[in-house]
């Protein structure tokens, strides 16, 4: 309490002393909070919302077999999105479009950060929450990163000690690390980094009271499911249980849940209650009911008892990532800022979870591009179910516009703001877009609503007619549609490609399948 009141009582001199900070931070009070959730590769049919009967003629397919009462009850207040499009479906490369609002080659993020790749965002880049800090905004960041450079900086207990030297010199994981104060925390100030799988978390906090009283950068072994334990500091954040915030002012937390991302190959991976009340006795057909789902691999190996176990275990962590956002909203209910609250859930991408005979993501098939996206803000927005294909780099300038900053979206953002249109359902200010671009290190393709179109490095393609085979299993050739389709996609792909300075523009690569002309 002596804390809470020490700070309250800082933030309240601030604004005396300075009169400008003052009149800023009046302004900003009246602007809505942000409560940003995203667990990991949770993919867009993982909402039981599409299997209700209102809702099952907004997918072209069908819903998985999930139970999500809370993010559906969310969704029924808000907008629900069917088509957007995380536009290069891996982990770090989301994260660097969804903070900078700037495509790959121009933020840092071109590849997944690895201990192999010296990829990170870069530092110097204005991103979401620094225009946010900028504008008066209590800033909090709570979960995975995985946008920073992977190092052995750590000593053999993984506490960060900034050398490779020793006690330096260990990795404590090879794709994502701890992120030290400094400018690659982009502007947030209250920070609680976790990293490892669903229930043994190496854990970092610049709030002491979180980690066991340790110091920013030594590590706090924490056992136990992750997302209900970040649930907890989010509470407690909302709160303001330690005086974690200054309550005159408006915050923004971005959540990141690990789950349901792998691990989800062995029962202790999730909630074995959870797991036999839901899904241990659940007929397969009734488990993998997406018509494209192969069980065996490329090979012709068999894959049905990993993937019947894979998909078990990923539907019972969703439905645990469920209940924990569901707790999350209730405490936002409970200190009476729901109505002054933007709520996003989403994702970084999907999971393919057998389809195509594959798992994992980084493809442009529906189940791995594809991500749930709900917005619930009360009293703005009304509910209806929108189908904006909206990529990662739109979300920085879109979040910025409904919260009613759109003259502080950076000149370096390459996305578009389309806010007045999720408000309005009018999209003449900015139209939608005819595709949504795909990207990954080996393909680059389009997904316009009827086609999917994607070039390999190799020289090939895959083209599927997406409003008569949605389960994109069909495939064509340019034989197959009308001349003015093949040039509409070849045209498209170019002028997505040239946008992001994607590096294939720069031999014009593949160019008989992709039309590189700047218009």
């Amino acid at each position: 309490m002596y804390q809470k009141k020490l700070l309250l009582l800082a933030c309240t001199c601030g604004m005396v002393l300075n009169s400008t900070a003052k009149e800023e931070n009046q302004e900003a009070v009246k602007r809505p909070n942000l409560l940003y959730i995203f667990p990991d590769q949770y993919r867009m049919h993982a909402l039981s919302i599409w299997s209700n009967p209102e809702y099952r003629k907004a997918l072209s397919t069908v819903g998985d077999p999930v139970s999500t009462p809370n993010l559906d009850k969310l969704a029924k207040k808000g907008i629900l999105f069917n088509n957007v499009c995380s536009t290069y479906p891996v982990s770090s490369p989301h994260r660097g479009m969804l903070m900078s609002g700037m495509y790959p080659r121009a933020n840092g993020i071109e590849n997944n950060c690895h201990i192999s790749r010296t990829t990170e965002l870069k530092h110097d880049i204005e991103c979401l929450t620094d225009v946010l800090a900028k504008n008066g905004y209590e800033t909090a960041y709570v979960g995975k990163t995985h946008w920073h450079r992977t190092e052995a900086l750590f000593d053999k207990d993984m506490n960060y000690v900034g050398t490779k030297e020793s006690p330096g010199g260990n990795v404590m994981n090879v794709y994502d690390t701890y992120i030290p104060e400094g400018k690659s925390r982009h502007s947030n100030k209250y920070w609680f980094q976790g990293i490892k799988s669903h229930y043994t978390s190496y854990t970092y906090s610049n709030r002491p009271e979180l980690v066991d009283g340790k110091k920013d950068g030594e590590v706090k072994v924490h056992d136990g499911f992750t997302a209900t334990h970040e649930a907890d500091i989010v509470i407690k954040y909302l709160k303001n249980e330690s005086g974690e915030r200054c309550e005159g002012k408006p915050f923004s937390i971005i959540w990141s849940i690990n789950p349901p991302h792998p691990p989800y190959n062995k029962l202790e991976d999730c909630d074995i209650e959870v797991f036999n009340e839901y899904y241990k006795n659940m007929p397969v057909d009734e488990l993998l009911v997406r018509d494209n789902v192969k069980l065996v691999n490329k090979e012709g190996k068999a894959k049905k008892k990993n993937i019947e176990l894979n998909a078990r275990i990923y539907f019972t962590l969703v439905k645990m990532v469920d209940e924990e956002v569901g707790r999350v909203l209730d405490a936002l209910e409970e200190i009476g800022e729901t109505d002054n609250t933007i709520v996003v859930f989403t994702s970084d991408h999907g999971e393919m979870m057998g389809s195509h005979g594959l798992t994992g993501k980084n493809k442009i098939y529906d189940e791995s591009f594809l991500v749930p996206y709900i917005i619930s803000y009360p009293g703005v927005l009304e509910h209806r179910v929108e189908n904006l294909m909206m990529g990662s780099v739109d979300i920085m300038p879109t979040m910025l516009g409904l919260m009613g900053l759109e003259k502080s979206i950076p000149e370096t953002v390459a996305g578009y703001d389309y806010s007045d249109g999720i408000v309005t359902g009018d999209f003449k200010k900015c139209p939608k877009p005819k595709s949504a671009l795909y990207l990954n290190d080996k393909a680059k393709g389009v997904r316009t609503y009827k086609y999917t179109y994607v070039v390999s490095a190799d020289g090939t393609y895959e083209l599927y007619d997406i409003e008569s085979d949605p389960y994109q299993v069909k495939k064509l050739t340019f034989k197959d549609i009308p001349a003015s389709d093949e040039k509409m996609l070849k045209d498209e792909l170019g002028k997505w490609l040239i946008k992001a300075n994607d590096r294939w523009c720069d031999n014009k690569k593949n160019k008989e399948l992709i039309n590189y002309k700047k218009k």
